[in-house]
This record gives structure tokens, sequence and C-alpha cells, in this order.
């Protein structure tokens, strides 16, 4: 059987948003208002872990399956960990952009991030995050409780289809192309292009410029979500 991985690191994140925590540590915070700060700092935070989770799964089972002096059984684990600690903070992630989008208080923020649609944040994509990381966190109240069935799966896994192989008799190639739970299935693909689009408005947030009108006090702001001494 031959492998086929399709799935490719997003290098161009890999380093993060420095901009965005430059600007917040020594320019300007982006709002006033505390819980606006509170939940930008946090979406910014989880979607480089998520990127960053996403990138070094990627790479585990590369090696896992490109390994060819041993069994590298521990790669496959490791890639198994990244991917759920990955789908676990885009749903985190996305609950806060949800929730900074439709602040009541209509913070100039929220009014900016409103201006597009993003496809990560659409009911139907939340509740796919959502379920998936309630899916992989319930896992461990089967296995402890004893309630788990023969046959029923007890993690995340690598999968994808198999074909005949073109030219060489009696082979296969199997093509990576997704992640499976049980019945819920979300593609290498789908996570990429979310990813992107979680960065692009972390992005969006980074340069975004607050107006004049009451932040002479963003430093004051920042000095309470940054702990004296840090």
């Amino acid at each position: 059987m031959h492998i086929r991985i399709e799935a490719s690191e997003i290098a161009e994140y890999a380093a993060g948003f420095p901009k965005y925590w430059l600007k917040f540590l020594f320019i300007e915070a982006l709002s006033v208002r505390y819980q606006i700060n509170a939940l930008a700092n946090t979406y910014v935070r989880l979607v480089e872990a998520a990127i960053t989770e996403y990138n070094i799964g990627i790479v585990q089972l590369r090696e896992y399956y490109f390994t060819h002096t041993s069994i590298n059984l521990g790669a496959l684990h490791h890639s198994i960990s990244h991917f759920e600690g990955c789908l676990s903070n885009m749903n985190r992630a996305t609950n806060c952009f949800r929730k900074l989008r439709r602040h009541r208080d209509k913070d100039p923020l929220s009014v900016a991030l409103n201006a597009e649609k993003f496809h990560f944040a659409t009911d139907a994509n939340a509740d796919c995050f959502r379920a998936m990381r309630n899916d992989i966190h319930h896992l461990d109240d089967l296995v402890m409780s004893g309630r788990l069935q023969e046959g029923q799966p007890f993690s995340l896994r690598p999968d994808g289809p198999e074909i005949p192989h073109p030219t060489e008799a009696n082979q296969t190639i199997k093509s990576i192309d997704h992640l499976t739970l049980g019945t819920r299935k979300v593609s290498f693909a789908e996570l990429a292009i979310w990813l992107r689009e979680m960065a692009y408005v972390a992005e969006q947030i980074a340069e975004f410029r607050p107006s004049s009108s009451g932040q002479n006090s963003s430093r004051e702001v920042i000095k309470t979500i940054i702990p004296p001494g840090n």
C-alpha cells in the first residue's frame, strides 16, 4: 500500500501574530472596554495555538507514515493529540469571535468585525467544531465509566480513501485526507481553509485602529489585563 498525506502545514503563520502583541503591549489597546480586549487577546492566542497544533500534527503524521526503519507509533499518537488540541482551540476561538462580534455594547471593533462574513463562524461550522470537541472530551468519560461499546472508536483517527494502484498489481494508494471520530469527519483541506480565515481575522484585529474618543485611557486598560511584573 502506498500512502499519500493530503495535507500541508500553514507555514505563513508559523510565527503567530507578533504585530498584534507588539501593538497591544507597547502602543494601544483595542478598546477601553476590558471584556473586548480580553476577548480579542484570547481569540488571537487561541488561533496561534490552533495553527501550531495543526502544523505539528501534520509533521508528526508524516513522520509516522514515512519512517521506514521502525513502526513509529509515538508519532501517530502525538499527531492525534495535536489535532485534538487544534480542534479544541478552534472551537474556543470561534466562541470568542462570535461573542466579540455580537457584543452588546457595539464596540467599534465589534462593529468592524461585522463588515465581512466568515465561513468558520457560521452556525454549521461552529456546531461542527463544538461537536467534535465535545466528542473528544467525552471519550474519557465513556472509557472511565465502562460505557464504551465493543468496536466503538475511542480516539480521533486520521483516515482517507484507498484505491487500486493504476500501474502496480495488488497494490493500493491510500490518501490520508481527513480526521474521523465515529460518524464525524473533517478534512484537512477544510481545517486549513478555516484556520487561514481565522488567521486573516487575527490580522484584521491587529490592524484595527480604535477611534480617538476615549482612547487616552488605553494604557490603563492594558495594565488591567497584563498583571504587574509581566
